[in-house]
Formats: structure tokens, C-alpha cells, sequence
């Protein structure tokens, strides 16, 4: 059995029939582009990728991808989602926006608040006077922007979410206390989302390099949290 608030050096597959219970799959996997990683090629051939997204079928999952690879690749691998949100954001690459997929889990669009867009408008006056914090969150939103190559967020992972991402996508999905599990753990970012709002992880990292920097980075996280509490 792996333990929680841990993550791993290993292909997770290896350890599918021993993960704990977790409540949420949230992972923005290698997309198969023909990009290269530190000691892999993200270049499978499209059965092979399709194979491995399918792993994590009737999963309760959040997986981001890019629209065109969602149809060819993703909806083969794992069927229809059930709720699809878009996270747009601006970008040097002409890819301006990617999907969030989400199976077989509940998504509450009033866990996450957004700012009203008419201040004028007396419900919404009404609302805000009653104490409402904002409006219920879209199926698309543009407030978190993709992660620069001069931001502190960067590190030696070369394809970084956001955290706020990450942190957004458990917020709709998870409560307090759950566990979420990231396949593909990168440079560590969901851990880190988890810390921040209050949940148990569990993750996978195949690349040693790239776990040993998740690893770090959690640890430094945990002790710049734990200052900030103190």
C-alpha cells in the first residue's frame, strides 16, 4: 500500500492495485506532442498513448488537454466527460486555451466565487449588500494565467500548471480532508494545491530529476507554510 502526502519515483501504473482510496484523479498528463522531457520523448504511438490514458478510466477524474487531443485521444481512451470546462489564458504559442475533462465527479461551480460583472445592476447590488462573495463560477474563466518562463513557478519542469489551476480544479471537485492523486506529478504543483487547501495527496513522477525537484520544492513549501502559520 503507498502512503498519503507522499509521492513516488515510479511509473504509476505499477501501482494501480495498491493506491489507497483517493477522491479525485487530477493530472494534466504528458499531451503526446512530440515534446521532449528530461529522460523521456512525449511522442507514443496513438494506441499506445490511448492505452495509457486509459488507466485511469471510471476514476473520478479531472484531466487537462488540449481540445484537439480531447477528441482524438482522450474521448477514445475514456469516454464522453461528463462536465467539460475551458481554461483560456493568453499565451506566445497560438494555443489559447485547454480543457478540463472531468468523470465520474461532482462539479460545484458555487465552491469557486468570481467578481460580478455588472456593479450596476441592483440584484447584484442586492446580492453584494446580502453579503454574496460573487458570482458562481463559468464552464470557461480567464483569471489564471499560464506559467511564464521568468515566473517563480517555473522551476526545471519545462510544462508547469498553475498552482491557482490546480488548487481551482480541487476546489469544484474536493472537500477538506480528501485525497487526490496526480498520475503524472511533475515538478509537484498539485501536491503543493493540496497542501494550500487542505487536502491529502498522493503522486507519481516516472522522470528522477523531475521528482527529486517535486520533492524539494514540497519541502520548502511545507516549511515556508509552517513560518507563515507559526
Amino acid at each position: 500500500m503507498y502512503d498519503i502526502d507522499r509521492i513516488y519515483n515510479m511509473d504509476f501504473r505499477i501501482a494501480l492495485k495498491e493506491l489507497p482510496p483517493v477522491d479525485l484523479v487530477a493530472t494534466d498528463p504528458p499531451y503526446n506532442i512530440g515534446f521532449t522531457y528530461n529522460s523521456y520523448e512525449d511522442n507514443l504511438k496513438e494506441d499506445e498513448y490511448k492505452r495509457l490514458l486509459a488507466n485511469l478510466k471510471d476514476m473520478p477524474l479531472a484531466l487537462i488537454h488540449y481540445p484537439e487531443n480531447t477528441m482524438r485521444d482522450v474521448v477514445p481512451a475514456l469516454g464522453v466527460p461528463d462536465e467539460v470546462v475551458a481554461w483560456c489564458y493568453n499565451s506566445t504559442i497560438r494555443r489559447q486555451f485547454r480543457l478540463i475533462n472531468f468523470y465520474n465527479v461532482a462539479v460545484d461551480f458555487n465552491a469557486v466565487r468570481q467578481p460580478y460583472k455588472n456593479l450596476n445592476d441592483k440584484r447584484v447590488q442586492a446580492r453584494i449588500a446580502a453579503g454574496s462573495k460573487g458570482a458562481r463560477l463559468y464552464d470557461w474563466f480567464s483569471d489564471i494565467h499560464n506559467v511564464k518562463n521568468v515566473s517563480k513557478e517555473r522551476g526545471i519542469h519545462p510544462c508547469p500548471v498553475p498552482i491557482k489551476l490546480m488548487e481551482r480544479i480541487i476546489l469544484l471537485t474536493t472537500q477538506k480532508g480528501d485525497t487526490v492523486l496526480d498520475p503524472f506529478m511533475g515538478g509537484g504543483t498539485t501536491a503543493i494545491a493540496c497542501i494550500n487547501t487542505d487536502r491529502h495527496y498522493i503522486g507519481f513522477e516516472i522522470d528522477k530529476l523531475y521528482y527529486d525537484a517535486a520533492v524539494e520544492r514540497i519541502k520548502k513549501h511545507l516549511s515556508e507554510k509552517s513560518i507563515c502559520v507559526t
